[in-house]
């Protein structure tokens, strides 16, 4: 008997067959399983060699043992008249067609039942974050590296290189490049490559390994579809440890990568591509460090970050990237720290406008100048230089986030702003401060549902951002109503930063305003202290000063806000105290002069220019000029309000608050007025009721109206009710501790 017929007559092949297709649909099944509970890759790998394994020991079986209706015996002791291999062949037959049927179902089940996309989420805007590729490019996230070094301080200078080979890569247009701040979530993960793709919206994504020792470098890098995990291109660069050489890695790379990816790279993408920024090793290795610094976002931070990029200057002053890294620490510690304001923002123009004197071809440099701009109130230079800066690098999430934010909250253009912000969650979905971005958009447009999932899912993809607590607290606070449960998340956000003005600041605001004079003078002063020429904290310490009846320190510190920033910020406003303070001297000329001279575009009498931005400036203007008998003006100036009115949401961070009750005050309208009033606070308005109810002489008509009095009345009894919750809560430890002020950085 031939040995083919051999094994058909044993079912070897029968056994096989079944075999292999039970294993395929047990291979599928454990795929599905494992990915949606994001096991790591091991297991299916270890699942694939038992699979493997089993097959010849299924074969090996099938040819020496046979099935008998004694039970399984060696095939050598059964007689072969006495042999029912035919019998079992049919069994074997039928359980093959049985097989064969399952893996036909499970195939329809998962590519039309399961893998049909699910609904977009609530909390996005406007479609998926899983976008799709850009252009022909496609998109690609580049996962933090492996420090394979010896030692392990070297994490920064494998962390370097892989922030550079990122921004390599988000210079190239026709690709979409995930930001760092989202890919570094991922350092240590155990999640598989699909599931990271598919969080990140990235296509491909980009793995690798450094290694440095002594005067050497070796550098691997491979590049993998995250669908499929085929892996794309790979390479290792084995180079002497030099600047050019880290450089000239980077960009074959970066070039590479665009190849493999089909990316069109123009001339002068080709030429920023290959751009050496430094050839001093040293100053190179200062700039990482103090990138790694910066990026902590702290109030401690900054000023060691500014030694680093320092230092890389003294090494090399030809060196562009170092100046952009020490332009925006000199930024973001004018906004989050006490640093003197002018003095630094003066600066962080001079190194900014080297920067582009160096390279005029560096997005980030033109990102850093904008924002300079923005700060001195140069908004249509600001706004130029942005646009410049993505026309450079489109991938830069740093500038789409700080032009939005300066849409929003400077030039009053929100839904600008939510589009701007939107393009930056496409680049950067597991940043806090990107996710947060679109909850401020969305307060400033009166969609405050939306605005706290946004809040929501900034806990969730980024637990460690400070900020999200202080998004809550702005929820409880300017939209709620609930003080008491705003001063529990702003004293997390306290805790947390103990060297953050604005915190300190806020916290200060709302003790005032459930009346704990006490406390609200602990925090101001403490905002004080920490950022004395801030303006949040000279606004916090003129309102308690306000409070406390001391006119004299309120002025002082409200004419220190007004010239630090005299625009109409979100709710908090030193003119108006300016203003009133004039008016209550019998200099109503002056204070017209104050108005005119911050908002020029109001002065016209025919044409005032009313908008978002200069909403509250106008609605004090027309006070002013009702002072100086100017009726017909004022009623213009209040028209033109009212109208602008209707875009505006009266809570929340952007608010106009009772702005229309001013308006019809100032009127004349009392009952419109009252009614109004009792509308806005059943709505839960209460931010600086205490000022604007009692102080602001918009208001001053009302003042004797005993339904106007019984309204300040009921707030005041509603928040020492408040105030008692929070002396529970103090009792109770479920309030953070207060720092000392000696263990706050600066």
């Amino acid at each position: 008997m031939s040995l083919i017929a051999e094994l058909k007559r044993r079912n070897v092949f029968r056994v096989g067959a079944a075999y292999v297709i039970c294993a395929w649909v047990i291979a599928q099944v454990a795929d599905l399983v494992l990915d949606n509970i994001e096991a790591p890759d091991w297991v299916m790998q270890v699942i694939m060699l038992l699979l493997a394994i089993g097959l010849p020991l299924a074969l090996i079986f099938a040819w020496a043992y046979e099935l008998t209706p004694e039970g399984i015996k060696r095939e050598a002791e059964i007689n072969r008249a006495e042999s029912i291999t035919q019998l079992t062949s049919r069994k074997l037959d039928f359980a093959i067609i049985g097989l064969l049927v399952i893996a036909v179902v499970f195939l329809v089940v998962d590519n039309y039942v399961l893998n049909v996309e699910p609904e977009p989420a609530e909390l996005i805007v406007e479609g998926d974050l899983e976008g799709e590729p850009n252009g022909n490019g496609g998109s690609i996230a580049v996962l933090p590296f492996a420090n394979r070094s010896a030692r392990e301080e070297d994490a920064f200078f494998v962390d370097g290189m892989h922030d550079d080979i990122l921004t390599h890569l988000a210079k190239i247009r026709s690709l979409k490049v995930i930001s760092r701040t989202s890919v570094m979530e991922y350092r240590d993960t155990n999640k598989n490559l699909k599931t990271i793709g598919r969080e990140l919206g990235a296509a491909t994504l980009l793995e690798g390994g450094v290694q440095r020792a002594g005067n050497h470098v070796l550098i691997n890098v491979q590049l993998i579809d995250a669908e499929t995990d085929e892996h794309l291109w790979a390479d290792i660069y084995d180079r002497q440890l030099t600047a050019a050489n880290i450089f000239a890695i980077q960009t074959e790379i970066a070039t590479a990568i665009a190849d493999a990816l089909r990316a069109t790279l123009s001339p002068d993408e080709e030429r920023r591509l290959a751009t050496v920024p430094t050839d001093n090793l040293d100053a190179y290795e200062a700039y990482l460090l103090g990138k790694q610094h910066l990026r902590n976002r702290n109030s401690g931070a900054y000023s060691t970050a500014v030694e680093y990029f320092q230092k890389a200057i003294e090494l090399d002053r030809d060196f562009s990237l170092a100046y952009v890294g020490l332009a925006e620490t000199y930024i973001l510690q004018v906004f989050y720290t006490g640093v003197p304001r002018e003095e630094t923002l003066e600066k962080g123009r001079d190194a900014a406008e080297r920067a582009i004197a160096l390279n005029g071809q560096l997005g980030e440099a033109y990102n850093a100048l904008a924002a300079i701009k923005q700060d001195t109130y140069d908004y249509e230079g600001a706004e130029r230089d942005f646009k410049r800066a993505l026309e450079l690098n489109p991938n830069y999430a740093q500038t789409y986030h700080w032009y939005g934010w300066m849409l929003t909250y400077e030039l009053g253009r929100p839904e600008d702003a939510l589009e701007i912000h939107k393009q930056a969650v496409e680049l950067d979905p597991l940043s806090g401060p990107v996710l947060s971005n679109v909850a401020t958009d969305l307060f400033a447009l009166g969609r405050f549902d939306e605005a706290r999932e946004w809040i929501d899912l900034s806990f969730e993809r980024a637990p460690a951002y400070v900020e999200n607590d202080e998004g809550v607290g702005q929820v409880n606070w300017l939209i709620k109503g609930r003080l008491d449960e705003a001063i529990v998340s702003y004293r997390k956000v306290a805790a947390l930063d103990p060297g953050n003005v604005l915190h300190a600041a806020s916290l200060g605001l709302v003790y005032l305003d459930l009346g704990d004079l006490v406390e609200a003078e602990r925090w101001a002063r403490r905002s004080i202290e920490l950022g004395p020429d801030a303006f949040f904290s000279n606004v916090a310490m003129c309102m308690l000063q306000q409070r406390l009846g001391n006119e004299v320190e309120a002025f002082d510190h409200a004419s220190r806000a007004n010239a630090i920033f005299p625009y109409a910020a979100p709710s908090i406003r030193p003119l108006e105290f300016l203003r009133d303070r004039d008016l209550r001297a019998g200099r109503a000329l002056e204070a017209r002069a104050l108005y005119e001279r911050h908002y020029p575009e109001l002065a016209s009498r025919e044409d005032p220019r009313v908008g978002r931005r200069n909403l509250e400036a106008a609605i004090g203007l027309a006070l002013v000029a009702l002072r100086v008998e100017e009726p017909d003006y004022a009623n213009l100036l209040l028209d033109r309000s009212l109208e602008i009115l209707r875009e505006v949401p009266r809570l929340g961070p952007f608010g106009h608050g009772i702005a229309d009750v001013k308006i019809y005050a100032l009127r004349g309208e009392s009952e419109k007025a009252l009614s109004t009033l009792r509308r806005a606070i059943d709505e839960r308005w209460r931010e600086l009721w205490w000022y604007y109810l009692e102080h602001d002489l918009t208001l001053e008509s009302l003042h004797g109206e005993p339904e106007y009095r019984a309204m300040v009345s009921e707030i005041r009894a509603e928040m020492a009710q408040q105030l008692a919750r929070v002396r529970e809560m103090e009792k109770s430890s479920e309030l953070e501790p207060i720092p000392e002020i000696s263990a706050m950085t600066r």
